[in-house]
């Protein structure tokens, strides 16, 4: 098999073993969790506070309040929505090459990523379909920041 669809594989894979391709494509969930990932890092005090949700809430809850000021789906086609997903992954992608990165270290990230998050499978997930992290949880950081340095600039 191909490297990349080994990865891709991977991928899948991890999505399986952690239960979250048993639950039905919803619109609301599957937005809510690329929002999510876009708000880490951003002080959310002042779009809570223009939410009217509490001033400390994380992007988490944040990103479950936008999905639900968003009066039901837009019955997209699977095609639609096929577009979508894709075309965050082609803009993500995009945003790591503008950090200077290769697409082999890219993937070299990606891997990191993976390896960290299949540490949380033993974890449960919660009632928006989110895994949890286990109490020992060691994220990629470290591995991140070694590819970060090795970038050319």
């Amino acid at each position: 098999m191909r490297p990349d669809i080994d990865l891709i594989q991977s991928v899948y894979n991890w999505n399986l073993k952690a239960g979250l391709l048993n639950t039905p494509y919803s619109d609301a969930n599957e937005s809510k969790f690329p929002i999510e990932e876009a708000l880490e890092g951003f002080r959310t005090d002042k779009i809570a506070g223009q939410l009217n949700i509490d001033i400390d809430s994380n992007p988490k809850e944040i990103s479950r309040q936008i999905i639900g000021l968003i009066d039901g789906s837009e019955d997209l086609s699977d095609t639609d929505r096929f577009d979508k997903h894709l075309d965050i992954i082609v803009y993500s992608f995009g945003s790591l090459f503008k950090l200077g990165l290769s697409p082999e270290q890219a993937i070299n990230g990606l891997v990191a990523v993976m390896d960290a998050n299949s540490k949380k499978l033993e974890s449960k997930i919660d009632s928006h379909g989110k895994l949890g992290k286990p109490a020992d949880f060691v994220g990629p950081e470290k591995e991140l920041e070694k590819i970060l340095k090795e970038r050319e600039r």
